[in-house]
């Protein structure tokens, strides 16, 4: 009842202040309320054509308020400046007293220094606040910073519109388009609506394309355009100057990237022929010459014509003076040398480099590279050389600069680089300088985490040290310690109630563990395996520790991994596991005598694989990834992102079982612990199509198998699991809490809250829209659920079978994103929608309820009138789900 009236009273109140919208509007003004076009003929873009409107009304949400502009309106400008008089007062006394105070200690200070015959003091500066920027008080930003003041209809800005529509319909292609206007004013609201009709005509269209000039390279090489790109072609497409405008743009990218140094879109023209009739025109595309500077004639210029252009000497400028001993700017004086060349330091050392590769007894000559630096060099010059792709006496090509931009900018030891081209008088050859910046090399940071994970609240800190450059080869070390505490939901469950309710408030878990991490840009120990260098071969080495305490049990768990990895090319990245020992982990379990005996009680053996020690030796780890983000150099429009992996344990150690003790369950062990023995096979889909700028559609696909064999008889290991549900996956239930196939846990009185699976099969789609500024809505339906492989008499229904599409679940929802740009933080709402945990009678959100609201009487007792089974699950986020 009272959010029915506060919902009224909001309302009422949005009423009366959209009335009040125009009271800052001067008198004999009007309000410009919106631009309405109206098009007659072909589809057109409406925002684009909003667009080039001079005029723009204030802005309007998703649900139809000025909310801006009622902010504006609701605030009283007269009281707020009397209020910054105040505060720029107060500030300015504030200001005075500080300066005294400044004024006195140094006034001190100059005493002393001459008492003790100094000629120097340490002045104090004491920070003064600000008087031309201070920060705004409430009613002052939500004036002048949030809001905002009314859009007056400008009768001149009118007139420019409708000249900028005609102009735009031409661009486009429709010179005999027809725009009329006319103006809808509201006297008595003091509101006007310009209205644009717009009959578009017939379009002019390219009929036939031919290409001219003089310079026989530049057209073979758009021949070549035109065989590569058939998609781009121009004939029987729109006259459009946009389309014209990116063709342009895509030759002279092609060109440049097939060593026609120095080739822009200003390189090439446009002749058009509309004279052909029948709204079809001719084009003709003419190749200019460049044009160069003449050298110490000022405005004076001469025609080069473009040509094939080699690379001259690579030279890499390490802008650092770490290594040098004493004063460096000293020693520039004392050279009668600048300090800084342009925006670089200068450097005194050189060092020539060349590869010597020995290729059947005969030592050759490879790459080169020429490294300035000032005393020693802080990145090794093999290590530097391996990123670059513009290798001497070869062909420049402007996509092998982007590539070696990229590559050095991943090493994440320099934070500038410039790279510059110096183009060789009378050849057809240039240098290429890059001027390298050292980014930090060591640093420390804390990294607080707040989470809350439909209800249950966690916090934590790390701290993390990284050295980017441990032995000068790009090598990057880290070491970080985490911890923290957060609300875990009881491993057996009971139903909603106050003490669940207890649980998700109180921090029942303490997690706390230290990694270390070791990176090397190549594959070690295997320097003899040579791989190209858009490979980027790496080796990630880590070993890490994690203790966590909770009611039931405490957990140890040790890990090192050892893993290779390297990019096959712009969109595929292959990963494998060293060879035999990929990861080994050991996990020690120690559980309370309460849950050790619940367990045991049970006699299942899913739960007691779960929750005791265990011992991992993975022989192979493989992993593949294929993103088209970047295909063939440029972005694609739809994206698609594909990712596969690949688990063998337990067969290294299977091979030497006739030496190995056998524990009470039957396994086999390894230093008195069993071992498991197991596949896994997971692979992960993303496709999304952005519609425009403002809106777009995802979609996901996921399928996961997991095979225990050998020496584990039930399941997988807990941490190779499959899990269900949660805010990235199908935020219809909470996290890990669905499935498995149609185990209908809420009529099982020593069920677990926490479910895990062997085989894993989910879908997903979500509509994004931005609804103005950083805020987006997001519209989704998730699908999916997990089996077991084997049967488990405890969790009827589990296991995977011929009958598994009636036990998809469904749910569906909204949620609301807030994109900063550097990270996204978003709240989604899901409803299930079908539910395989439900009797068949009961799966679907509007089937009756009545009779399994008996069945779960008949358990637990109590009144389950209002079972909220298919209630929302409300699930806070970082980052997109997917």
């Amino acid at each position: 009842m009272l959010t029915r009236k506060l919902t009224y009273f909001l309302l009422i109140a949005f009423f009366f202040h959209a009335c009040k919208i125009t009271k800052h509007v001067p008198e004999g003004k009007y309000l410009l309320q919106k631009n309405k076009i109206t098009i007659k003929g072909d589809k057109l873009s409406h925002s684009e054509l909003q667009s080039v409107l001079k005029q723009k009304p204030n802005f309007k949400s998703l649900v139809g308020l000025k909310f801006k502009l009622l902010a504006y309106n609701m605030v009283d400008s007269t009281k707020v400046a009397h209020k910054r008089a105040r505060k720029n007062f107060k500030i300015r006394k504030i200001n005075a007293k500080r300066l005294t105070r400044q004024n006195r200690i140094n006034n001190r200070r100059i005493e002393k220094a001459r008492a003790k015959h100094k000629e120097v003091y340490t002045q104090k500066i004491i920070p003064l606040k600000d008087t031309l920027d201070p920060s705004l008080f409430l009613r002052e930003w939500l004036k002048y910073k949030f809001g905002e003041p009314p859009v007056i209809f400008d009768s001149s800005l009118y007139l420019k519109s409708i000249k900028q529509v005609q102009t735009y319909m031409k661009s486009k292609g429709y010179y005999d388009a027809d725009v009329k206007e006319e103006l809808y004013v509201k006297e008595k609201k003091r509101k006007v609506i310009p209205h644009f009709f717009i009959e578009t005509g017939r379009p002019y269209i390219i009929d036939t394309v031919f290409a001219s000039g003089e310079n026989q390279t530049v057209l073979d090489t758009y021949q070549q355009f035109l065989t590569r790109h058939k998609d781009d072609h121009l004939e029987n497409k729109k006259f459009d100057s946009d389309l014209l405008d990116e063709f342009r743009s895509k030759v002279a990218k092609f060109m440049r990237d097939n060593a026609l140094y120095g080739f822009s879109p200003n390189h090439v023209e446009y002749i058009a022929d509309t004279l052909l009739g029948n709204h079809r025109a001719a084009l003709e595309i003419k190749f200019k010459p460049r044009l160069i500077p003449v050298p110490g004639v000022a405005d004076s210029v001469i025609e080069q014509p473009h040509q094939i252009t080699y690379l001259n000497e690579v030279y890499f400028h390490i802008s650092d003076t770490t290594f040098y001993e004493g004063s460096f700017s000293a020693k520039m004086k004392e050279l009668g040398i600048r300090l800084v060349n342009g925006q670089s330091i200068q450097t005194l050392d050189t060092l020539h480099y060349q590869e010597i590769r020995n290729k059947q007894g005969e030592l050759i000559p490879q790459r080169t590279a020429i490294f300035m630096y000032n005393t020693k060099l802080i990145v090794k010059a093999k290590v530097l050389e391996e990123q670059n792709f513009l290798e001497k006496d070869n062909y420049y090509k402007e996509y092998y600069l982007d590539r070696t931009y990229t590559r050095l900018l991943q090493l994440g030891v320099f934070q500038t680089i410039k790279p510059m081209f110096v183009e060789i008088p009378g050849t057809n050859r240039v240098d290429i300088h890059y001027y390298l910046e050292p980014a930090p090399r060591r640093t420390l940071f804390a990294e607080p985490q707040a989470t809350n994970s439909n209800g249950y609240l966690g916090v934590s800190a790390t701290i993390k040290y990284i050295n980017k450059n441990l032995f000068l080869g790009a090598e990057k070390f880290s070491v970080s310690l985490s911890g923290g505490f957060e609300s875990s939901p009881p491993i057996f469950g009971q139903q909603d109630g106050e003490e669940i309710r207890k649980e998700t408030r109180s921090f029942n878990t303490f997690e706390f563990g230290p990694t270390i991490k070791y990176e090397l840009p190549k594959l070690t120990p295997f320097g003899k395996i040579q791989l190209s260098k858009r490979h980027r071969p790496r080796t990630i080495m880590s070993l890490g520790y994690n203790f966590q305490k909770r009611p039931d049990f405490k957990r140890s768990m040790i890990q090192m991994s050892y893993t290779y990895r390297f990019n096959v090319d712009k969109t595929q990245t292959f990963e494998f596991g060293l060879p035999f020992a990929s990861v080994v982990s050991y996990v020690k379990i120690d559980k309370t005598d309460d849950f050790d005996t619940k367990i045991n009680n049970l006699n299942d053996l899913f739960l007691r694989n779960s929750y005791s020690n265990q011992f991992i030796w993975q022989d192979a780890k493989l992993g593949f990834q294929y993103n088209n983000k970047d295909k063939d150099g440029k972005v694609s429009k739809d994206l698609f992102y594909y990712r596969l992996s690949l688990d063998f344990a337990g067969n290294v150690l299977g091979m030497f079982k006739s030496g190995q003790d056998t524990n009470a369950n039957g396994q086999r062990t390894f230093l008195k612990l069993p071992y498991s023995q197991f596949f896994k096979l997971d692979n992960e889909m993303i496709y999304s199509y952005p519609f425009s700028i403002d809106n777009s559609i995802h979609f996901r696909g996921l399928a996961g198998l997991g095979k225990p064999y050998g020496n584990s008889k039930t399941s997988l290991p807990y941490d190779y699991s499959f899990f269900a549900g949660g805010a990235n996956d199908n935020r219809g239930w909470r996290s890990r809490t669905l499935g498995p196939g149609s185990y209908q846990k809420d009529l099982d009185s020593n069920r677990t809250i926490t479910q895990i699976g062997d085989i894993r099969l989910g879908a997903s789609v979500e509509y994004r829209i931005k609804i103005g500024g950083i805020f987006r809505w997001a519209f989704f339906a998730d699908a999916g659920n997990i089996w077991l492989i084997n049967e488990d008499v405890n969790r009827p229904g589990a296991k995977f079978s011929k009958n598994w599409y009636k036990e998809i679940a469904f749910s569906a929802g909204m949620g609301l994103r807030i994109d900063f740009s550097f990270f996204v933080v978003r709240l989604d709402a899901g409803i299930p929608i079908y539910n395989p945990a439900l009797p068949n009678a009961n799966r679907w959100v509007f089937n009756p309820q009545g009779s399994y609201h008996d069945q779960l009487k008949s358990i637990w007792g109590g009144d389950w009138k209002y079972y909220k089974g298919f209630r929302p699950v409300f699930h806070f986020g970082i980052g997109y789900p997917f």
